[in-house]
C-alpha cells in the first residue's frame, strides 16, 4: 500500500508541475490525428504504388520472406519506413490504415520533440510551444499527405530535432546523420547550420568542438560503409533476390541527387519569385492549391501572418539593439548557463535549417513544378520565426499578435480538413480499385499484369492474394516470373477496351500481355 501511495503521489506531483505541458502534448497529438483522419479512414484518399512498395516490404519483413535494406528496385533510399511499419503490421495486420498509422506515429514524435525542446530549452510556455509547432501539428491536408507518404517524407523532419539533441554526442550524432542522409540527403542540411551557429558564438575552433566533428564524421562514414557492406545480404528486388538487382536502378544517393540538379543561373530570379509568391505560401496553406489529393490554402490568412511576423521580427531586432551587449558563454557552457543565447539557439537553428532547404531548392530545382516532399524542411521557416519571437524578450502584446495570426492560419487549415472530411464522408468518393481488387480475389485470379501505378497497389490491397506484375517499372521480380509462367492465359488490367475483355469497375480484364 505504501509503495502504491508513493507511485500515486509521484504521478500527482508530476501532473501538478507539468500539467500545462501534458495538455499541450495531448492537444498536439489530437491535431496530428485530426489532420490525418481522412488518410487513415479512407484508403482511396491517398495511397499509390510507391507507398504500396514500402508496405509490401514491411509485410515481407515480418513474414521472414525478405530482408529489405533499400526500397525495392534500387540501391539507395534506406527502407527505414518499412521497418517502422513492420511492428504496426504485426499488431494490426497489413493495411493502408496500419501503414499510414506508422507514419502518423513519426509525425507525432516530431511534434512532441519540438514542443518539449521549446519548453525546456527555449523557455516557452506550453501554449506558445504548441502554437509554434502548429504549422506542422495541424498542417493543411495536401501538405499533411506528403508527411505521411512513404520514402522518408517525415524522416528528415524528425531527424532535425533529434540531431539538435545529439549535438554534444558525436557517436549518436554521426549514426543518426548517416541513416537520415541515406534515407533522404536533406538531413545533411543540419550540418552547415550548426557550423554557422558555432562560428557565430566562437565555439567552432574550440578543441572539444573540433573533436566532436571529427568523431561525428568518422562515425557517419563508418555507418554508411556498414550499410554498403550489407547490400549483398539484402533482397533488392523482393523475396528471393538476395544481392541481386536485375533491371533496377543501381545508383547511389549522391548520384541520384546529382542527376536531379538543374542549376541554371539565368533562372534564379524567376525561381526566387516563384518560391516566395507561390511555393511556400501554397505549402503553408496560405495560397489556394487545387490538387487531386486535396484542396488547401486561403489567401485571407496570408497577410495576417506576414504582418504579425514582420512586427514580431522587428520587435526582436529592436530589443536586441537596446540590450547592453554582454559576453555570453558558448557551446556546452551556454547550455548549462541558460540565458538569452540558450533560449534563442533552437529557434534560430530551426529557422536556419528551413532557410537552407529553401535556398537549395531554388538553386537546384526548376520553378515550374514544386515537389512538396523535397521542400518539407521549409516548414521549419515559420516554426523557427514564430518560436524565435516567442522566445525573445519582446513585449507581451507582440506575442499576442503573433499568436492570433497563427490561430488564424490554423483556422484556415481546419476549414480545409473539414472540406476533405466532407469529400469522403459516407462513401462519397468511390473506391474503384478496391472493387477491382476484391473482384480479382473473388474470381480466384492469382496472377495478373498492369501498369506500375496499379500493379503494386492492387497487390497490397489483396494482401498478395493477387500478385500483379508491372508492365513498365519493375520492383519485385517474383511477380514478373509468375506472369511469364502464365503465358497466353495471363490477365492484364487495361484502361481501354480489348477483344473479349470484361469491364470491371473502371478497367478491363484482358487475356495476354498488353
Amino acid at each position: 500500500m505504501r509503495a502504491a501511495s508513493r507511485v500515486i503521489g509521484t504521478i500527482a506531483r508530476a501532473w501538478t508541475a507539468h500539467r500545462g505541458l501534458v495538455l499541450a502534448l495531448a492537444a498536439a497529438a489530437a491535431l496530428v490525428f485530426a489532420r490525418s483522419f481522412v488518410y487513415l479512414a479512407y484508403e482511396q484518399s491517398f495511397f499509390d504504388s510507391d507507398q504500396a512498395i514500402f508496405g509490401l516490404m514491411a509485410k515481407h519483413l515480418i513474414e521472414g520472406r525478405a530482408f529489405p535494406l533499400y526500397c525495392y528496385g534500387q540501391t539507395y533510399m534506406l527502407a527505414v519506413d518499412a521497418w517502422v511499419a513492420a511492428p504496426f503490421f504485426l499488431l494490426l495486420g497489413p493495411s493502408v490504415m496500419s501503414w499510414h498509422l506508422s507514419l502518423v506515429a513519426l509525425n507525432l514524435a516530431t511534434v512532441v520533440l519540438l514542443i518539449a525542446i521549446f519548453y525546456r530549452a527555449s523557455g516557452l510556455t506550453p501554449t506558445f510551444a504548441l502554437l509554434a509547432t502548429l504549422v506542422l501539428a495541424f498542417t493543411p491536408p495536401l501538405t499533411a499527405a506528403s508527411l505521411i507518404e512513404g520514402a522518408a517524407g517525415i524522416g528528415p523532419v524528425l531527424c532535425v530535432p533529434i540531431l539538435w539533441l545529439l549535438r554534444r554526442r558525436p557517436l549518436w550524432f554521426g549514426l543518426v546523420l548517416a541513416i537520415g542522409s541515406l534515407c533522404r540527403p536533406f538531413t545533411a542540411y543540419v550540418v552547415p547550420v550548426l557550423l554557422v551557429q558555432q562560428a557565430w558564438d566562437r565555439s567552432l575552433w574550440r578543441r572539444d568542438t573540433l573533436r566532436f566533428w571529427l568523431v561525428a564524421a568518422a562515425v557517419t562514414a563508418a555507418t554508411m560503409q556498414t550499410v554498403k557492406a550489407l547490400e549483398p545480404y539484402s533482397d533488392l528486388m523482393g523475396p528471393g533476390t538476395r544481392g541481386e538487382l536485375i533491371g533496377g536502378y543501381g545508383g547511389s544517393q549522391v548520384g541520384t541527387v546529382a542527376d536531379r540538379i538543374e542549376f541554371i543561373p539565368s533562372e534564379l530570379p524567376v525561381r526566387v519569385e516563384t518560391m516566395i509568391a507561390d511555393d511556400l505560401p501554397g505549402l503553408y496553406g496560405l495560397k489556394p492549391i487545387d490538387n487531386a489529393i486535396a484542396r488547401q490554402g486561403h489567401t485571407w490568412a496570408l497577410w495576417p501572418i506576414i504582418v504579425a511576423c514582420g512586427i514580431g521580427l522587428g520587435a526582436v531586432m529592436l530589443t536586441a539593439r537596446r540590450r547592453r551587449p554582454t559576453r555570453q558563454p558558448s557551446g556546452a557552457a551556454a547550455d548549462r548557463a541558460g540565458g538569452p543565447q540558450r533560449r534563442l539557439a533552437f529557434p534560430v537553428f530551426l529557422l536556419g535549417v528551413g532557410i537552407v532547404a529553401v535556398l537549395v531548392y531554388i538553386i537546384t530545382r526548376p520553378p515550374d513544378l514544386v515537389v512538396h516532399r523535397y521542400l518539407l524542411l521549409s516548414l521549419y521557416v515559420p516554426i523557427g520565426v514564430v518560436s524565435l519571437i516567442f522566445a525573445a524578450p519582446t513585449p507581451r502584446w507582440v506575442h499576442g499578435i503573433v499568436a492570433a495570426a497563427v490561430v488564424i492560419a490554423g483556422v484556415g487549415s481546419g476549414i480545409d480538413h473539414w472540406r476533405q472530411v466532407e469529400r469522403y464522408w459516407g462513401g462519397r468518393q468511390p473506391n474503384d480499385l478496391r472493387v477491382l481488387a476484391d473482384e480479382l480475389v473473388r474470381r480466384h485470379i492469382h496472377v495478373a499484369m498492369a501498369g506500375y501505378w496499379r500493379a503494386y497497389k492492387i497487390t497490397f490491397l489483396t494482401d498478395e492474394q493477387v500478385k500483379v506484375a508491372s508492365s513498365d517499372v519493375v520492383r519485385i521480380s517474383e511477380y514478373q516470373r509468375l506472369a511469364d509462367a502464365e503465358g497466353p492465359n495471363l490477365i492484364t488490367i487495361q484502361d481501354e477496351p480489348c477483344a473479349g475483355g470484361e469491364h470491371v469497375s473502371a478497367w478491363y480484364l484482358c487475356k495476354g500481355t498488353p
